[in-house]
């Protein structure tokens, strides 16, 4: 019987996950790469082009960027939309997982400094979904006390094995809300177009979440 912290975790799943390691992860370790499977997964197969001009970058660059992607596994060619003159591209996967666990595969000093480097750039994308909604706050006050977003932190004080457990609940209670279980991506045809129940209103959401040591544990007081 596997160990509760050995890989795979019980959620993983390589038809729906890619896999990035610090020993492949470079792939994905550049912020417009980042960017451009997002949109990839957000809102369907596209073009370099076509991503090129959402993004502010030439045809040239994204292009490049997606034959990196593409020879990494990350994307795939969508051959049924494609033409003489345009290549479309769709993500291979629907979500991405990260990790050190795998066995053989924890890396070098160089391999985890790239590493270091993509968790930042995923760290900086979060937060400025965060900070990009606060923003809104004032255009929308008259329907901030109906809107069911919010923001929160908690203390925990866990064991390795309670920190294991706790991911996994979450992972699996947001395996319920997920619309796009084989992979589609959350543009035309797929879960946005959903008819939500009547009287509601569906809404594209990004649910963030770190379960992290805390870095500055407070210090008890000494006595007298």
């Amino acid at each position: 019987m596997a160990h509760s912290h050995s890989w795979p975790p019980s959620w993983f799943d390589p038809d729906r996950h890619d896999l990035l390691t610090p020993l492949n992860v470079r792939a994905l370790a550049h912020p417009v790469r980042l960017t451009l499977l997002r949109l990839l997964r957000e809102d369907g197969p596209a073009t370099a082009s076509g991503l090129g001009e959402r993004i502010g970058q030439s045809s040239g660059v994204t292009s490049y960027h997606l034959r990196t992607m593409a020879q990494a596994g990350l994307i795939v060619e969508e051959a049924s939309l494609g033409n003489r003159r345009d290549r479309w591209w769709r993500a291979a996967h629907e979500a991405t997982t990260f990790s050190f666990r795998v066995p053989g595969q924890a890396g070098d000093t160089e391999q985890l400094e790239v590493a270091e480097q993509y968790l930042r750039m995923v760290a900086q994308v979060g937060y400025e979904r965060v900070l990009s909604w606060i923003g809104t706050l004032v255009e929308r006050q008259d329907e901030l006390t109906t809107l069911p977003w919010q923001l929160g932190e908690a203390s925990l004080s866990l064991t390795h094995e309670e920190a294991r457990e706790l991911s996994e609940q979450i992972v699996a209670l947001l395996a319920r809300y997920r619309r796009d279980q084989a992979g589609r991506a959350r543009g035309p045809g797929g879960p946005d177009e959903a008819r939500p129940p009547e009287g509601s209103e569906r809404r594209r959401a990004v649910f963030q979440f770190q379960l992290l040591p805390d870095p500055h544990p407070a210090r008890a007081e000494p006595a007298g």
